[in-house]
């Protein structure tokens, strides 16, 4: 008789076929005298889910003398939360410091990667998330430095400078930007820093301390451009460039790091002029 109601004890808190099999079962049939095996060989039936265990589960399971591998069973079986996925890998907002940062794990120097980034120019300054990416993988602070200083260009100033050293004619939509310039106004007015936008069509001062004083000048109406350099060891070095109008005044800029011994928006200045304006007449003047 007793061996019929332990049967009919485990049929009901036990049924064969798919089941979940939770904490309150297993105590319920250990209570109707279910032996360890039976509990066992239930835990580890293919059609058997064991719901995520908690450690308070097992305590309860052990505290009512579950047999260990009834609870070890339980245990492998349940669903484990584990540890929080990992963090995707931080992404730069500027998709070119991908290519940039596999240059350096390729072992490019930093100097010849610093003169690189000085003679194309940027297309945007990093951002927090850039420096964060770049320091993570461990770019120089050299190049890095070297991001923050470089003269700005849009992407179609890659296109313009291609273009002005293949001799091809530009597309009507392309456009250079090239800030840090100091717009030179006289001795009886302030310098004025602000960048200039090259198009086609036209070019435009963006004055970037009030935006009243910026103005824009056509191209048709410049006569030439004179710039001045100074001759070194090292190559030519050009510090002033000078739109020179057919009509009106003409307008004079040079470095925003001049004092400090830099160039690099004046030669993307004269860059971007050449490769925008191939028939306009530009002067060098050596000193």
């Amino acid at each position: 008789m007793k061996r019929t109601v332990l049967l009919i004890a485990l049929l009901v808190v036990l049924p064969l076929g798919a089941e979940e099999i939770t904490v309150d079962k297993i105590l319920a049939a250990q209570s109707f005298g279910v032996s360890a095996e039976a509990l066992l060989a239930k835990v580890n039936d293919p059609g058997t889910t064991v719901p995520i265990l908690t450690p308070a589960d097992a305590e309860r399971l052990r505290a009512a003398r579950v047999p260990e591998p009834v609870v070890a069973a339980l245990l492998a079986k349940a669903p484990q939360t584990g540890a929080p996925p990992a963090a995707a890998a931080l992404q730069p907002d500027n998709p070119r410091l991908l290519t940039l940062v596999k240059a350096v794990q390729a072992g490019t120097s930093e100097s010849l990667l610093i003169d690189q980034i000085k003679q194309t120019g940027v297309s945007q300054r990093p951002s927090m998330n850039d420096l964060i990416y770049m320091k993570e993988n461990k770019v120089p602070e050299g190049i890095i430095r070297a991001l923050m200083d470089a003269p700005i260009i849009t992407d179609a100033a890659g296109v313009a400078a291609a273009a002005g050293k293949a001799g091809a004619l530009m597309p009507a939509t392309a456009e250079i930007e090239v800030d840090g310039l100091v717009r030179k106004t006289g001795l009886t007015k302030k310098n004025r820093n602000g960048k200039l936008l090259l198009k086609k069509e036209k070019i435009e001062w963006l004055d970037g301390t009030n935006q009243a004083d910026s103005f824009e000048m056509f191209p048709a109406g410049l006569k030439a451009v004179k710039t001045e350099c100074l001759a070194r060891p090292e190559g030519k070095f050009c510090h002033e460039v000078q739109l020179q109008m057919a009509k009106g005044d003409d307008f004079t800029f040079t470095d925003a790091k001049a004092e400090v011994g830099g160039n690099e928006s004046i030669k993307a200045l004269l860059t971007g002029l050449k490769a925008l304006y191939p028939k306009l007449p530009i002067v060098e003047k050596l000193k």
